[in-house]
């Protein structure tokens, strides 16, 4: 269920306001990039589901609703079974598989371990980072983060996005000053991840949003980063487990299309498999940063094809990047899908803006920001 955003009409009290995008337009795709295949730990149940391989992986997925585009993400070391003639191997099934503007197939890792440390989804990297000897093709040490997302920031293209994060992960980033390398490195965090082990084909086994207020400290402490929905698929489950997904705002259904929307910001995590959020400050979609302004409009309308998945509310959170202090509450519409709010920043004001939407049935969706600025 895919609509243009190029027009969108809103009532606002007794008036009504038509927003065109300036610039691009955008369709919503839904999708996942946290999974794993044999290639790593994956395909518990491979011996009867004969899903073994990326390959398998992705074919299986594009029976899923509501699904797009699955990122096959190997955990890098051996403790998990990865080798490093694997990755190669990974990263030409999924060139193979890719249909652009039918389904998507990306193919990336999960770096790290768990005990003091923390895990990394990094996509756009050709070469397996890793710390075992003999098991990588580019060097860094288990537990050192900094030159983990320094290598991200040399790479072209790269991103990271932080999986399942616990409060002393990736050395202790939300107790420590903001980092402009991590910054430009790290594009989202998982709001909510997995059951990584289940094994539910029926979209009926859906994780808690436990992670929403890790998000919340990295926004206070400056980053620019968006929340996902992870996966974390270790059974043959792709796309099929929950109806959860992060969506993508791309112009086109596309590897390249798809992969820039992540290093933009442009998307929302949902806990419902095809609402449509269109959330905008003077035009600019989530993710965008906006400078030498001083009187903004929020402008926000969502849709659902669903006639059940009416919305409850939204809330606007705002809160100054940098501060350390977390986002408060602006304002709360209920009972409405679409609204316009303006706001004026004051002197020498920096503030973001992002939107948590509860549906009548409890599923939240909560977007990337858009940050505003009122200097040069």
């Amino acid at each position: 269920m895919k609509r243009l955003l190029t027009q969108v009409v809103f009532s606002c009290w007794v008036c009504l306001v038509v927003l065109t995008a300036s610039a691009q337009s955008y369709h919503y795709y839904f999708g996942n990039i946290h999974a794993h295949s044999a290639y790593s730990d994956g395909a518990k149940d491979g011996a009867t589901t004969h899903v073994l391989t990326p390959a398998d992986c992705y074919k299986y997925a594009q029976s899923a609703q509501h699904f797009d585009f699955l990122g096959i993400s190997e955990h890098n070391h051996l403790q998990a079974k990865m080798h490093l003639a694997n990755y190669a191997k990974g990263l030409a099934e999924a060139e193979a598989a890719n249909q652009d503007g039918k389904f998507v197939c990306l193919y990336g890792m999960e770096y790290g371990v768990i005990k003091n440390g923390g895990h990394v989804i990094i996509y756009g990297m050709d070469q397996l980072i890793g710390w075992e000897p003999g098991n990588y093709s580019v060097f860094s040490a288990k537990n050192d983060y900094s030159h983990l997302f320094q290598l991200v920031v040399n790479q072209p293209g790269a991103f990271a996005t932080l999986a399942h994060p616990a409060p002393t992960d990736y050395n202790n980033l939300v107790t420590k000053p903001y980092d402009p390398i991590i910054d430009q490195a790290v594009t989202g965090v998982a709001i909510s991840s997995g059951p990584a082990f289940s094994t539910a084909e029926d979209y009926s086994d859906k994780a808690p949003i436990s992670y929403y207020g890790y998000y919340k400290k990295l926004l206070a402490l400056g980053y620019s980063v968006g929340p996902t929905m992870d996966h974390d698929n270790h059974y043959t489950t792709f796309g099929h487990m929950s109806p959860t997904r992060t969506v993508l705002l791309s112009q086109v259904l596309s590897r390249d299309s798809l992969l820039a929307a992540y290093r933009a910001g442009r998307f929302y995590a949902s806990e419902d498999w095809d609402t449509q959020v269109d959330f905008r400050v003077n035009g600019a979609p989530m993710g965008s940063h906006l400078k030498g302004v001083t009187n903004v409009q929020l402008v926000v309308t969502v849709s659902d094809p669903d006639p059940a998945d009416k919305v409850k509310s939204i809330q606007v959170w705002y809160g100054t990047p940098g501060s350390g202090k977390i986002a408060k509450n602006l304002k709360t519409v209920a009972g409405q899908n679409t609204f316009l709010l303006p706001y004026t920043l004051k002197a020498g004001e920096n503030t973001y803006f992002f939107l948590e939407i509860t549906q009548d049935d409890g599923d939240r969706i909560v977007t990337s920001p858009i940050w505003t600025s009122n200097k040069p």
